[in-house]
């Protein structure tokens, strides 16, 4: 432990240390190399401006108010098949009552 506390304190370069720093050292000297001033660069614009869809997404009115009308219509025969149960039911028990 003190021999490595010795090395570290010996070495005055903190690029030596870590590893890290001594890569991005790198690429910064191969960046700085890079001789960029004969590049010729054209630029031109790729993207189209934006605009409206041509068709609208998700389902027309037309097959929503035709299946809210059939879900309202199933809706409207079970309540009244439902209805015609119950008094049924009412009017079979009357019958009963009355013939015994």
């Amino acid at each position: 432990m003190k021999r490595k506390l010795e090395i570290e304190k010996a070495v005055t370069d903190v690029a030596e240390l870590n590893g890290e720093l001594r890569n991005r050292q790198y690429l910064v000297e191969q960046l700085t190399k890079a001789n960029i001033n004969d590049v010729n660069f054209t630029p031109f614009k790729y993207q189209l401006s934006p605009s409206l869809p041509v068709k609208k997404d998700g389902p027309g009115k037309a097959i929503i108010v035709i299946l809210s009308a059939m879900i309202g219509g199933m809706v409207a025969c079970g309540g009244v098949l439902l209805r015609y149960a119950m008094a049924s039911r009412k009017q079979d028990a009357v019958m009963e009552e009355h013939l015994v």
